[in-house]
């Protein structure tokens, strides 16, 4: 378990949040409402797969691997001029192989809708509060514990973001804290989001995520207790005003209790 790259990159969050590095519009969680009516959508493919090495079982000890590929449905409304709500869902199947045996589970391995209030806006940067419930699901093949939960889970969060430059490219960033409740066994989790933006024209917007959970180990015996750290870089191309394609990776640089692994993901982003 990669402790040390983890610890540096939970440093590298913590001060992210603290200079208050923030944000744009465009990016997921943005502390930007949606305006009137406005319906965003998101919608992903993804696949991930980590390398859990050798386990040792009845037909002696073999490698063995865990497989997702996953619809990922992500959408924000405008109900009023200071009040966004929206929601995603996962789902997907998932493959456990140890040697020649496979293990398949297929269902929602999340459902998730919020509610977000707008504090504070203007021109360069914008500041707002999301309130969020989800229903975290056992849909898993055994090495995934994020996935597995008998309960909900609450989570609220503060968001804050600014406008770095506009010219002669635009650069933006995002910052997002919160502490997710787990009504379950599971330990409840402290996270730290950040994204950062480039706007080389108006056609093509480079984004670079970086996500960490970092748990408070208070999880019952049976429960998951894990802490992830992520970087995900993307490339959005807008092909109309309404319209546009994303294609990126994201990759799980530190992590404790959990394997790591890398997902790779085609998106395609609308407004109506």
């Amino acid at each position: 378990m990669r402790t040390g790259v983890f610890g540096i990159f939970r440093l590298i969050n913590i001060f992210i949040w603290c200079i208050a590095f923030a944000a744009s519009s465009a990016a997921i969680a943005s502390p930007w409402a949606r305006t009137d009516n406005e319906l965003f959508v998101i919608s992903r493919a993804d696949y991930f797969k980590a390398d859990l090495g050798p386990v040792n079982t009845n037909n002696g000890i073999v490698d063995s691997r865990f497989e997702r590929l996953m619809s990922n449905t992500y959408l924000e409304y405008g109900l009023t001029e200071k009040i966004t709500i929206g929601g995603k869902a996962l789902y997907g199947t998932s493959w456990l192989t140890r040697g020649a045996a496979t293990e398949v589970a297929s269902g929602f391995s999340e459902v998730e809708g919020y509610v977000q209030y707008q504090v504070l806006r203007s021109p360069a940067h914008a500041g707002a509060v999301r309130l969020a419930i989800a229903r975290p699901a056992k849909f898993s093949s055994g090495s995934r514990p994020e996935l597995q939960s008998d309960g909900v889970d609450v989570d609220i969060s503060a968001l804050y973001g600014r406008n770095i430059i506009s010219a002669p490219v635009k650069i933006f960033a995002t910052t997002e804290i919160g502490y997710r409740k787990r009504f379950s066994d599971s330990a409840d989790h402290i996270r730290m989001d950040a994204t950062i933006g480039i706007e080389p024209s108006d056609r093509v917007l480079l984004l670079f995520d970086f996500f960490s959970t970092v748990s408070i180990q208070n999880e019952n015996v049976g429960g998951a207790d894990f802490d992830i750290v992520k970087i995900q870089p993307s490339l959005l191309w807008r092909a109309t005003r309404r319209w546009a394609f994303q294609i990126g990776m994201t990759e799980e640089v530190g992590s404790r209790n959990i394997s790591s692994g890398r997902t790779y993901f085609f998106g395609l982003w609308t407004s109506f």
